[in-house]
This record gives structure tokens, C-alpha cells and sequence, in this order.
């Protein structure tokens, strides 16, 4: 039997940083206070090419605590080339392009997180996923359109953000496109250039890489097809750059499998970050009345897609975590919680998972969570309750805790 590689995580937040769940007081054990609340919009750390201008982030934002390296280098050449007017940017994360001398920016963004930093920040930022039309919002086309290729997201995610871009700049138009050559980007590129006519890679910095094409005039790439596959009695639609958008990973496999005994009937369910919504999906199969959030607006809309195919009823809501559920509270709550963050492992987003369980479980509630075995969740979920492991296979836990 191999041994699995250890990862490298990145702990932006102490252990038992948590929200506790009503009734524990002042004679309780209090947890070391974090940094700064998951909530916070705050400064960034940005290079110091850069060390002038001031832009937001908070966790959940690609690149937290710094600015994406990717963008960071956008906007540098963008900066040398004296890019002015309008710039629609398609990945627009906290705003940075914005913050250019004489640009007037066009912020598109599908991270619940981003958007919450680009409001902050004063920019009336609009949420799409690729192949969104934006003509309704912008009736005429930025001459300049630029984008960040997330080829973290698999090849059908960064194609489709190719040909999206290729759709938003018009005949004779620029855009400035960057990336990770280790994601990538030369390929994308290469299949840029073939719809676009023209561009080549005009920057480099370390891995990242920035490419600037003119348009000609031609048919726009069409949006790659979404992924479908049949699991646990539900029809699943995955669209590109979903986790797990081809066929169920293994620790949602693994925990639904460990739950299969699970009465749900009439229960108020929320899967946590549904991603595909196989989850939610699966839970609403057994009865109960679900609701699914997730941050990536891409994964809202593939969550949609799986209720209606496989003909089940459930909302699923774009949030930053909890943050749009209002009062809501429920008697389950199922989650496989991201650790990762663009290229960075982080548990900024996790921790709150746990600490939005503290705040949305009703008395004698109950969280099931699946993480990798190395992830140190335990502490965090103790201050719900006592931890019960459900099971441990496969480099996985399915970790269960039950609200006073």
C-alpha cells in the first residue's frame, strides 16, 4: 500500500477560531481570538511593484492575503502599456485593474467572496459565469477586455473563459490575458490566438505569464458542454471548472456511503458548499427539504441544473458561506469543505463552514462533514459538541458532531 504525498497547509486562521455555538458564556474556555473575523474586507499585500496602489481582499478571495500573482502582473503590463477608458475585466477579484491610472473599470466577478470586496470597495461589480451575456449590463463593448485564466479549474473552465472573452471584445478590440504556464496558459493562449488572429506573450514573472491579442473579425469558440453522470439516484450536470464535475470524488463517495442508513424525511437540510449539488441532491432524494449554498456562482448554477434533471425541488442560493441565508436554521447540515483557494491550501473557508454550522444548526442538529485525514477540523467542530468519527478510509474522515 502506497502512503499518500502530505500537503502543504496553510493556516491563516488559529485552530478554535470558530464562532461557539449559543449557550457557552463567560464561564466557558475561550477560544485564541483570530486575526480578523472570515468577514473582514481588509487591505492586501500586494509586490512591490505595485506598493502604490491600494486594493481589498478578504478570505475567499483568489490570492488571499496577497493579490493574485497572476493579476498582479496584469496589471503591471497594463500599467507600462497606458492602458486608459474602459476595461472590462472578466476576473476582476478585488478590484486591482480599477485601481490603474485613468481606467474605468467593468468588474465582473462569480466569487461571492470577490463580490462582497468589490462592493467595499465602491465598485458595482456584476456577477456572471463564462458565456453569460453582458450586453444587457454594458450596451456597448469595452475597447479593452482582460482576464486571469483559472486553469486550476481544469481545461474545459480556462477554454470556456477563452472563448467567453473572445464574445465580450469586439472586432479590433485588445485583450490582455494572464496565467499560470504551469496551469496552462500557452495552450490556452495558442487557442486564443487561433480565434482572436493575432497576440502573443508580452510579460513574464516567475511561472505567470501575460498575453495581449487583438480581435478579428469571426465566429466566437462555443462554451464547452457540461459534464453528466448518474450517482446516488440523481441525475448530475457539472459545468466546467465544477469541483468534480465529471463523476463523484471520493470523500463525497465515501461519506454519502457512510450515511446511506441516514433518515432525512421532512428534515430541513443544508449542503454546505454543494458544489455539483450531488449532495443536496441526494439528501432531497431521501425526503428532506434542502437548501445549497456555494460562493462560486458556476457551482450555484450546476447545482440548479442537477435538481432539475433529476427532477427534485430545492433552492440553491450564491453565498459567501452563510452570509445570505438570513435566519434560517436546519436540522442537518452536510458539507465537503474546500480547502483550497486558486493554487493556495488554505482553511480560511473551512473553518468558517464549521463556524456557520455553529450558527445555523437548531438544538439536537447535526453536522457530518468529510475531510482529508491531515486536515485538523476537530478542534473547531469540539466547540459544537463531541466529535464522533463515522469513518476513516481511504486517506478520508467523515467527521459527525450534534448540537446541544
Amino acid at each position: 500500500m502506497t502512503s499518500r504525498p502530505k500537503q502543504k497547509i496553510r493556516l491563516n486562521r488559529p485552530s478554535g477560531a470558530a464562532a461557539s455555538p449559543a449557550g457557552s458564556g463567560p464561564g466557558s474556555a475561550a477560544a485564541p481570538a483570530p486575526a480578523a473575523p472570515y468577514t473582514d474586507v481588509r487591505p492586501a499585500r500586494l509586490p512591490e511593484k505595485l506598493d502604490r496602489l491600494t486594493v481589498l481582499t478578504k478570505p475567499g478571495v483568489r490570492g488571499f492575503p496577497d493579490v493574485d500573482a497572476a493579476q498582479a502582473l496584469l496589471a503591471q503590463t497594463m500599467r507600462r502599456d497606458r492602458v486608459r477608458g474602459d476595461v472590462l475585466d472578466l476576473s476582476a477579484m478585488g478590484g486591482l485593474i480599477g485601481t490603474l491610472a485613468g481606467v474605468k473599470l467593468r468588474a465582473v466577478e462569480g466569487s461571492a467572496a470577490a463580490l462582497k470586496v468589490l462592493h467595499a470597495a465602491g465598485v458595482d461589480a456584476h456577477a456572471a459565469i463564462p458565456g453569460d451575456p453582458l450586453t444587457d449590463r454594458w450596451p456597448e463593448r469595452a475597447r479593452t477586455v482582460c482576464i486571469v485564466l483559472a486553469g486550476d479549474r481544469g481545461n474545459a473552465y480556462a477554454e470556456a473563459q477563452v472563448a467567453w472573452a473572445h464574445a465580450c471584445t469586439p472586432p479590433g478590440g485588445t485583450l490582455y490575458i494572464a496565467g499560470d504556464r504551469d496551469k496552462g496558459f500557452d495552450r490556452y493562449v495558442r487557442a486564443a490566438g487561433k480565434a482572436f488572429g493575432s497576440g502573443e506573450t508580452i510579460a513574464r514573472d516567475g511561472g505567470m505569464r501575460v498575453a495581449k491579442l487583438v480581435r478579428r473579425p469571426g465566429p466566437t469558440p462555443p462554451q464547452p458542454d457540461p459534464e453528466t453522470f448518474e450517482a446516488f439516484g440523481v441525475s448530475v450536470v457539472g459545468l466546467p471548472g465544477v469541483f468534480s464535475a465529471a463523476k463523484p470524488d471520493k470523500a463525497t463517495t465515501l461519506m454519502l456511503g457512510a450515511l446511506d442508513s441516514l433518515d432525512l424525511t421532512g428534515l430541513d437540510v443544508l449542503d454546505l458548499g454543494c458544489g455539483t449539488g450531488i449532495i443536496g441532491a441526494w439528501a432531497a432524494r431521501r425526503g428532506a427539504n434542502v437548501t445549497l449554498v456555494d460562493g462560486d456562482l458556476q457551482s450555484v448554477r450546476s447545482a440548479q441544473a442537477t435538481l432539475a434533471a433529476s427532477g427534485l425541488t430545492g433552492e440553491a442560493i450564491h453565498s459567501d458561506v452563510d452570509a445570505e441565508l438570513g435566519d434560517r436554521t436546519f436540522d442537518v447540515i452536510l458539507t465537503n469543505p474546500p480547502f483550497h483557494v486558486g493554487r493556495g491550501v488554505v482553511l480560511d473557508v473551512a473553518r468558517e463552514f464549521i463556524a456557520a454550522a455553529a450558527r445555523r444548526l437548531r438544538p439536537g442538529g447535526t453536522l457530518h462533514l468529510v475531510a482529508n485525514d491531515p486536515l485538523p477540523y476537530e478542534a473547531d467542530l469540539s466547540r459544537i459538541g463531541p466529535v464522533r468519527e463515522t469513518l476513516r478510509e481511504g486517506g478520508f474522515k467523515v467527521l459527525s458532531v450534534t448540537r446541544a
